[in-house]
């Protein structure tokens, strides 16, 4: 094998240990059996009736094979040894049985174990880095990817396993003849590395596969996220006309895949044919077998000939399914190396004076623009603080510094002189509730929705957060009350009331900090009004940053900060920004008809 393959393999071995062992010890277990059986051949062809004397080593072999049947106590007849020939193939047919199940459940659990190490990565990356990459890169490795990974541990066991059953065929070739099975041997090496070209150009087409698997989940995603766009332009067919190239790209490298696997097998079984009529004239006319040897030659040849083209086979289908394994370790690598800092048994610890951002610097891209430019900001304790400003102004930038997501480039955060860094992060999350514009339901009830924020909740506290997120009355309505479905990202319900399902798994969790990014963007002014009105109760419980689309909501904010190209241009309360005729609050209100 390559360097890659024997990369794989210590990789499935130092996963999966001890639990390799039921399908290593079946796989030596199976030829045994089939050496078993093939000693046998020997003294049934003996008590049937050939002489076998002055044959060579096949008299020796048969004499050997008597004497170990008289040591276990066995002297049997034609039939006798016709019977245990029988056993022998039965108790194979279980083992092989067995053996099938042992590689299944070794390929299942080591594609498991290799799909959660990558989610573990995934999640546990930074959230900048998480930004920069494509979410379909992920999807697509945790995956059709981890399918592929688990197809190759399945070639290169039973790979692994037609080795075996090789080597005992060989051992008892080479016990017969060994002048003409090591003729045999150096041919067929000849002939598999004859075909390493073509064993390069099956692993160039997994590769490609790999990327065009890659580009189709992308496309798919996208798609099919847009199909309400795509029907409102009229722009299906574009769409299915750009799908329909992406798939016909697979299906192109896939049939290369194929091509060059039916190729290299014609070309393994020709050239086995090709070899083997010298051989048998070597063996018949040079070095002159004994006609029983002969004979033991010709079965074991035959029996190992669709072994060895099986198993060139199989470690062509590893070499072409190894790039997705490569893939997938390569991903985990680059996640694990953009890891965040666990909590390491940091407190979590709420706010007591202020949450302060201090002349904080972030750009998206290095040597780009930047998002927040110098920024100021003091975000009182048990306050609400609203931001305002055009879209890009930085507004959602500042939630995600404040949520502990992404570090600034300059300056720092602080919470009560404390700085927020990546080290108490993710302690500092525990005491966040966040609700952003694009709102997360799981495929689950709403029960299931609300428990995921906060398992131990009781019913009374699913209600209690139903009631302030003005969401009780809708949920009570629904076929199934609380336990009722919400589709998939919450499709079997309207935006507002998946908005407001999100506000009540926030404000479930009994948050020190409350975020709300864009939060009640789909809400109607009265459902709006009783979720604020709500917020604006927990003063002194609650240290609130608001952002939202509707000026109109910002009212009850004990301070507004108002952002321009990443820095705060103005801020102060409601009726003071107001008061200001040049203010840029106020020119903002009137853009929005809420001031004369």
């Amino acid at each position: 094998m390559n360097d890659s393959a024997l990369d794989f393999a210590r990789a499935l071995i130092r996963s999966r240990r001890w639990r390799l062992g039921p399908a290593i010890a079946l796989m030596l277990a199976v030829p045994l059996t089939e050496g078993i059986g093939l000693a046998l051949l020997l003294p049934t062809l003996q008590a049937a009736g050939m002489d076998l004397r002055g044959q060579g080593r096949a008299d020796r072999l048969a004499r050997a094979a008597w004497r170990t049947l008289g040591a276990v106590g066995l002297r049997p007849g034609f039939f006798g040894l016709l019977a245990v020939y029988v056993i022998v193939a039965a108790a194979r047919a279980v083992l092989e049985r067995n053996r099938g199940v042992a590689v299944w459940t070794a390929q299942q659990s080591f594609a498991d174990e290799l799909r959660q190490r990558l989610y573990a990565a995934i999640v546990g990356a930074r959230w900048r880095f998480l930004a920069r990459s494509r979410t379909t890169d992920f999807l697509h490795a945790l995956t059709a990817e981890i399918e592929r990974v688990g197809a190759a541990v399945a070639s290169a066991l039973t790979l692994a396993g037609e080795i075996a059953l090789s080597a005992v065929y060989l051992g008892a070739a080479i016990a017969l003849a060994p002048a003409i099975t090591a003729i045999a041997i150096a041919a067929a090496g000849a002939l598999a590395l004859s075909l390493n070209a073509r064993t390069r150009r099956i692993r160039e087409r997994g590769e490609e596969l790999t990327r065009a698997t890659n580009l189709l989940y992308a496309a798919a995603s996208e798609h099919l996220q847009s199909l309400k766009t795509a029907r409102a332009y009229g722009a299906e067919g574009r769409n299915r006309e750009l799908f329909g190239r992406i798939s016909g790209g697979i299906a192109a490298v896939n049939i290369g895949v194929e091509r060059e696997q039916v190729a290299a097998n014609s070309w393994f079984e020709l050239g086995a044919a090709a070899l083997l009529a010298p051989i048998l004239y070597v063996a018949t006319r040079v070095v002159r077998v004994p006609p029983a040897a002969l004979l033991m030659l010709l079965l074991i040849f035959m029996r190992i000939m669709p072994r060895a083209q099986s198993g060139h086979l199989y470690y062509r289908n590893l070499v072409s399914l190894l790039p997705s394994f490569f893939n997938v370790r390569a991903l985990e690598a680059r996640c694990a190396a953009a890891a965040e800092p666990g909590e390491n048994g940091i407190a979590a610890c709420a706010p007591k004076s202020a949450i302060r951002l201090e002349a904080v610097s972030f750009a998206y891209v290095p040597g780009g623009a930047p998002a927040l430019d110098g920024f100021e900001l003091a975000i009182a304790a048990g306050k609400i603080t609203a931001l305002a400003g055009p879209s890009g102004a930085g507004k959602s930038t500042v939630a995600d510094l404040v949520m502990g997501l992404m570090a600034p480039d300059a300056g720092r955060i602080t919470s009560d002189g404390a700085p927020l860094t990546e080290a108490n992060a993710a302690a500092w999350r525990r005491n966040l509730g966040y609700v952003g514009a694009e709102t997360a339901l799981f495929n689950l009830s709403v029960r299931e929705n609300l428990l995921w924020a906060a398992p131990e909740a009781s019913e009374a506290d699913l209600w209690a957060a139903l009631e302030r997120a003005a969401a009780a009355e809708f949920v009570r309505a629904l076929p199934g009350g609380i336990d009722s479905p919400v589709g998939e990202r919450g499709a079997l319900l309207a935006a507002g009331e998946r908005q407001r399902i999100a506000i009540a798994r926030a404000l479930l969790r009994r948050p020190a900090i409350l975020i709300l990014d864009e939060a009640t963007n789909h809400l109607d002014y009265d459902n709006e009004a009783r979720v604020l009105d709500a917020i604006a109760e927990a003063r002194g419980r609650m240290t609130t940053l608001l952002i939202a689309h509707r000026l109109s909501a910002l009212r009850r904010a004990d301070l507004i900060c108002v952002i321009e190209a990443g820095k705060a241009v103005e801020s102060g309360g409601w009726e003071e920004l107001n008061s200001r005729p040049d203010g840029r609050f106020r020119a903002l209100c009137a853009a929005h008809r809420l001031v004369a």
